[in-house]
């Protein structure tokens, strides 16, 4: 017998038992009036890029900048994970994600017996808005890119509590509503816009605003999940244009996209101005983790002067921008020092909704911290585990495990911060972090600290704490860039008019180059000008949009011609599929030697390709 639609309503039926007994509460209590609540949320932005920061001379953020002049800027915000799903359930629920077992990307969607801040906040008389990254409906494994990645219909926003919506990263959205504030009788109805993302997600949030212009009188939550600056980057204008010439374009391009979203907030607060809603409504602003820095993945953000990036349980991964604002109830211009974490946003919602305290929130009402009525810290200690790091932090102590056997103890507080490992100089502290962070784990599913370890966790540590043992690279030993082309396991050049790829000394596998800043909808069409010696059978993968990595599905054999004694010959091949293809590598034959490719070409059937020339011959 299938026991699985039985435990689906089981879980269902408890849920809405809890919101029934709920709204019994709120019938017989008299609440005062209730603030609409807007909680913003970017994506992959790095702690640095606020200008109110002050670390960063590049970034322009003035409509943000001013958000803290009017609100409070957390100068020690957290987040709960250092990766996109697992933090958004965290704000959304208020809790742990790893207490209901979404630890990581690959874990699947949001259970549906979770409240979210939707859920708790609709028997209180809000009216819910969802806008932009959702990903809290994928199914299990689809963030490793292995498995279909569509949404599970059920765990869609307007399953977990939204009443309206517009859902979707880029140019797909299932919506609630037309812009135009028109309902779909068929919701969640498809929409393609192919506008750039940030443009069109200000917009649906305008939208949102203006129904509720509208039907005033009814508070309302509004979650805006702007996707940027992840990638796959791009180029919006006006902002491009207006960012520094001499800047990387990676930066350049997460600057711009961080400008639209910058402008979009601007707009937002200009309708609220309008609405005379301005001084109704709490705004927060965060970060979902720190920006990805490595080759190949960076999206152009920083993290500076933080240790690490996405990925990491280290501030560089976890503290990242984070403001509130409220005029006229919260301190204009202030800054708060304490440690805060995304959980908090769930409970001060529920808290100024006048819903009763739930002790299943792990996050706290700010409200009293924040205003100057309670002095004390709101968190003796936050906790973290994700994937084979775990992490507890007792203001200014952070200590962190990578897998079964390292440990370090960080004083946040100081220049070295953690760069420095203060294990062997504090047992006390340790033994007492160390019991701290056991216990929190044992309520985790599954529970315990890590019991094993991760290649790519061991590589970020390298880089970025034990950098001691990192040789420092030199502007020579830098890999070398091509027309935005990189090679693996061997060097490129450009000699008489063509790029030269030199397979490398002892490489365990073949040299291939490899290009990330790519954009293609497929299928994508591949014609390359070479001499190839020999020739011989070699290979293309690739990665699409919202994949973390390369997957041995997406890899197929290509030949590369023979051309002894001839010119130079045309070779092709496709790329198949219809998702956008953002990152390729192009493999040689395995021993090959005098590859030369005069140019590379990517385009789709019928449509102009891009052509990338490593000389001027005709």
């Amino acid at each position: 017998m299938n026991t699985k639609p039985l435990k689906f309503m089981m879980m269902r039926r408890e849920k809405y038992w809890m919101t029934a007994l709920t709204m019994l509460w709120m019938a017989s209590t008299t609440l005062a009036a209730k603030p609409n609540i807007l909680l913003i949320y970017s994506d992959d932005h790095g702690w640095a890029d606020l200008g109110e920061q002050g670390v960063n001379g590049d970034i322009r953020t003035p409509n943000l900048d001013q958000l803290a002049r009017d609100g409070m800027r957390f100068s020690r915000g957290y987040v709960s994970a250092p990766q996109c799903v697992p933090s958004r359930a965290g704000v959304l629920t208020g809790r742990y994600q790893q207490r209901f077992g979404l630890e990581d990307n690959t874990m699947g969607a949001l259970p549906l017996e979770e409240l979210t801040i939707a859920e708790r906040l609709k028997p209180a008389g809000y009216l819910t808005g969802q806008v932009g990254k959702w990903h809290l409906d994928l199914r299990r494994g689809a963030g490793s890119g292995k498995v279909d990645r569509s949404p599970l219909p059920e765990h869609m926003p307007h399953g977990q509590g939204f009443d309206e919506y517009w859902r979707g990263e880029i140019t797909r959205f299932y919506a609630s509503h037309d812009l135009h504030g028109q309902p779909f009788v068929d919701a969640p109805h498809v929409v393609m816009d192919s506008r750039f993302r940030v443009t069109v997600q200000t917009e649906a949030a305008l939208s949102f605003l203006n129904r509720r212009e509208a039907k005033p009188g009814q508070p309302w939550f509004l979650y805006l999940a702007y996707f940027t600056p992840h990638v796959p980057l791009e180029s919006p204008e006006p902002w491009f244009s207006k960012t520094p010439a001499h800047l990387p374009l990676q930066r350049r391009q997460a600057l711009a996209m961080i400008a639209a979203m910058d402008e979009g907030i601007g707009r937002i607060r200009e309708k609220l101005r309008a609405m005379g809603k301005d001084k109704d409504t709490l705004i927060f602003f965060i970060g979902d983790n720190g920006a990805p820095t490595k080759e190949g993945h960076w999206d152009g953000s920083v993290n500076l002067p933080l240790i690490g990036e996405k990925g990491m349980l280290t501030d560089g991964g976890t503290r990242v921008p984070f403001v509130a604002a409220w005029p006229g109830t919260l301190p204009a211009g202030s800054v708060y020092e304490h440690p805060v974490i995304s959980l908090d946003v769930a409970a001060t919602a529920v808290a100024l909704a006048g819903l009763p305290k739930d002790e299943k929130l792990d996050g706290v009402n700010l409200l009293p911290f924040i205003t100057g009525e309670n002095s004390a810290p709101p968190h003796g200690a936050l906790f973290w585990r994700w994937r084979s790091q775990a992490a507890v932090l007792e203001f200014p102590w952070k200590l962190l495990h990578l897998g079964p056997q390292e440990r370090y103890l960080f004083d946040v507080t100081t220049p070295e911060g953690e760069l420095k490992n203060q294990l062997s100089q504090h047992p006390e502290i340790v033994a007492r972090l160390d019991a701290k962070l056991g216990e929190w784990t044992q309520g985790l599913q599954p529970p315990g600290l890590p019991t094993i370890t991760n290649d790519q966790d061991i590589g970020f540590f390298a880089e970025h704490v034990e950098r001691k043992s990192v040789p420092k690279k030199t502007v020579a030993d830098a890999p070398v860039s091509v027309g935005g082309w990189l090679c693996r396991n061997g060097s490129i050049s450009v000699k008489g008019g063509a790029l030269v790829i030199e397979p490398g000394k002892g490489a365990t596998g073949p040299a291939f180059i490899t290009k990330s800043q790519i954009d293609f909808l497929g299928p994508v069409e591949v014609m390359m000008r070479v001499r190839a010696g020999k020739g011989g059978s070699g290979s293309v993968s690739w990665r699409v949009r919202h994949q973390d990595d390369f997957v041995p599905e997406q890899r197929l054999p290509i030949q590369w011609p023979a051309s002894e004694g001839e010119g130079w010959q045309e070779m092709k091949f496709a790329i198949p599929g219809k998702s956008r293809v953002i990152h390729v590598r192009i493999y040689a034959p395995p021993g090959a030697d005098e590859l030369q490719i005069q140019s590379i070409s990517f385009g789709r059937a019928g449509q102009k390709a891009e052509v990338t020339r490593f000389t001027t011959e005709k």
